[in-house]
């Protein structure tokens, strides 16, 4: 598999000639010149894809030690992805997050900072958007047609590896660290928004 490499960094930021000098024969680099966005970006790499399967993951992942042939054993014919599932509220928000999600539905939602994903099944549900949790509308869209629990598998050992959330504890980080929410959290330590533009509701 390709490593695709999708940079939203703008042309005046180092980032922006940094990624460029990682091209080779098996990656490739999408320079975009602009913010893309989380959900954006990630689905601008999947359609790009040449193989059945992309492994989608976050920028301040730290792999400790790789699972990724044993989450491609997980996939069957029908299986969307395989990763850490998150429970979520239809918004996109951790269950919890907000005073309204008391007593009203859920779903489980694949994570977005590290999965495998199968193509050919994320092309049947709605794609990654801008958001907060870019993976909801398609969560949701699997969710309310029942299938979560047949075609999204939860891989063991997989979560946030600090902090902790509403429905969530952190998991000591056997195969990947991720502090959840990290590049949103420097953005904002900087004075900008955590996400640049609206989302997408």
């Amino acid at each position: 598999m390709k490593l695709i490499i999708v940079d939203g960094s703008t042309i005046n930021h180092p980032c922006y000639k940094y990624v460029q000098t990682l091209a080779d024969d098996n990656t490739v680099v999408y320079r975009l010149g602009y913010n893309i966005g989380h959900g954006r970006g990630m689905h601008f790499g999947i359609n790009h894809c040449e193989t059945p399967l992309a492994l989608i993951f976050d920028s301040d992942v730290v792999f400790v030690k790789s699972p990724v042939k044993r989450m491609v054993e997980m996939i069957e014919a029908d299986t969307y992805g395989v990763g850490y599932l998150e429970k979520t509220a239809y918004d996109g928000f951790e269950y919890g997050a907000k005073p309204e999600h008391t007593g009203r539905p859920w779903m489980y939602m694949l994570h977005p900072y590290f999965h495998l994903l199968q193509i050919s099944q994320y092309r049947k549900f709605h794609p990654y958007v801008h958001h907060g949790a870019p993976c909801f509308k398609a969560a949701r869209d699997i969710h309310l047609k029942g299938l979560t629990a047949r075609i999204i598998k939860s891989f063991p050992g997989l979560g946030h590896t600090a902090g902790k959330g509403w429905v969530w504890d952190a998991v000591p980080g056997k195969w990947i660290i991720h502090n959840t929410a990290g590049t949103r959290r420097m953005r904002v330590q900087r004075g900008q928004n955590d996400i640049e533009g609206l989302w997408e509701r």
